[in-house]
């Protein structure tokens, strides 16, 4: 566990919540144009309900990670981006997460995701 900055992330019946330590690593759009955040994928650890998380193998690659019990989904994560991809926005995520990689960038967008680049995007 991390001693810096967390969130967390529950499902809508209370059953799995996730916990994410750190700072995002920027924000972008999913292929619907909803607002999503990325994080990176060790930064994201199982709080409770071990048991009722379900990870299933997502259409467009990588795992969605859900509820067993009130199947909402709480995030996709793409192991090969190392990348935990979550619904909304953290704030201004442009004034303190460290900047993407391309590489990284490059497989989000194949994935279908618009990454926003930094400040004066």
């Amino acid at each position: 566990m991390s001693n810096g900055p967390y969130g967390q992330i529950a499902c809508d019946c209370g059953a799995v919540s996730l916990l994410v330590c750190g700072a995002p690593l920027g924000r972008g759009l999913d292929a619907g144009d909803d607002p999503v955040t990325f994080w990176p994928l060790d930064a994201i650890q199982i709080g409770q309900g071990a048991d009722e998380l379900d990870v299933s193998p997502y259409g467009r690659g990588g795992n969605s990670w859900g509820c067993r019990r009130c199947c909402e989904r709480l995030l996709f994560a793409h192991e090969e981006a190392g990348v935990a991809v979550l619904a909304g926005q953290e704030g201004d995520v442009r004034d303190h997460a460290p900047a993407m990689m391309s590489s990284r960038q490059r497989c989000l967008e194949e994935l279908g995701y618009r990454v926003e680049s930094g400040p004066g995007d």
